[in-house]
């Protein structure tokens, strides 16, 4: 029966097992239709099927009868699957063609080398460096960072995949969404300008837009969130939950400004901005406006002036722990 849904969401074994049958003549009519279409969607496609083609092509030249009941040469031919041998079925008494062997490789190994071909991004970028994309959008990669490029990138998607930090001006497109990968979380974007820090080992992941809109899913807790100019998005292993701020006009440079602003939401601000308590003693103190903008300055310093023009004490507990009285 032919696979009712696309190559991008089919099983590798179900796509490896129909290519196999396809190559081996063993397909039905409808199967082999559907395969012959899947080679015109990507030049990648013809690529693998290629790939394929030529090991079997090979074993094809080589074709001579193997005992299965040989099991010194057996195990050698397994040693070389990389701890998987349980996945090949050895019949007793039974001779098979070097064909039928490779066939059935084809489908364990589906790490292979020529199996990758239908893996591998269709770009790779690593920092620092621009990248100015298919589609117009221009990425600014730091240092350590590694950008990839979906296969069909600009046609039939607009994916990519981000490891570090990276600044993105993305082109607008409602059609055909710009969509970055990070684990198992998504940032869909309509069209911005918009900074991300994503650090695997950490789970570690902060966006940042200055202008447009973004979409950020997290598939694992289902939860997502629209994020809008001067927003701030974090998230950690220590609190994996989304966090979220406003009045970020840039995350780098911890420049922050607030216009009548009531300072419960100014505090909310800072704390996830330098990562530390405040603690407001006399109550009345939140409802009270500021007006202030802030661009590098320490902990200590933007405290300092909070409490100055609100006519309020501080108190510095610790490092990561103030008291506004």
């Amino acid at each position: 029966m032919t696979p009712s849904y696309p190559d991008e969401a089919m099983p590798d074994e179900a796509l490896y097992t129909l290519l196999c049958k396809y190559l081996l003549h063993e397909a039905d009519a409808e199967e082999r239709a559907w395969v012959e279409a899947w080679v015109t969607e990507d030049p990648g496609n013809v690529a693998l099927l290629g790939s394929l083609r030529k090991v079997l092509d090979t074993a094809t030249s080589n074709e001579r009868l193997v005992e299965a009941q040989t099991n010194e040469a057996w195990l050698q031919l397994s040693g070389k699957i990389e701890e998987k041998p349980a996945l090949i079925a050895v019949k007793p008494a039974a001779r098979f063609t070097w064909l039928k062997i490779a066939a059935v490789l084809l489908i364990a190994l589906g790490a292979g080398w020529w199996f990758l071909i239908g893996k591998r991004p269709q770009q790779v970028y690593a920092g620092p460096t621009n990248a100015r994309l298919a589609d117009g959008s221009n990425v600014r990669l730091s240092a350590a960072s590694r950008l990839e490029v979906a296969r069909g990138f600009n046609q039939r998607n607009r994916k990519v995949s981000l490891t570090g930090t990276a600044t993105f001006d993305v082109s607008g497109s409602a059609e055909n969404p710009f969509v970055i990968t990070l684990g198992h979380t998504d940032v869909k974007v309509l069209g911005t300008h918009f900074m991300i820090n994503y650090e695997p080992g950490t789970a570690v992941l902060k966006v940042h837009v200055t202008t447009g809109k973004v979409m950020v899913i997290d598939h694992d807790r289902v939860d997502s969130v629209v994020l809008t100019d001067g927003m701030l998005l974090q998230k950690d292993n220590a609190r994996p939950a989304f966090r979220i701020a406003a009045h970020v006009t840039d995350m780098t440079k911890k420049s922050l400004s607030f216009k009548d602003t009531p300072l419960e939401e100014v505090l909310h601000t800072i704390t996830e901005v330098y990562d530390i308590k405040v603690e407001v003693v006399n109550m009345d103190l939140l409802k009270l406006p500021v007006r202030a903008d802030f661009t590098g300055e320490s902990a200590d310093d933007v405290i300092r002036s909070l409490a100055l023009m609100l006519g309020a004490d501080y108190e510095k507990i610790n490092d990561r722990q103030y008291k506004l009285k």
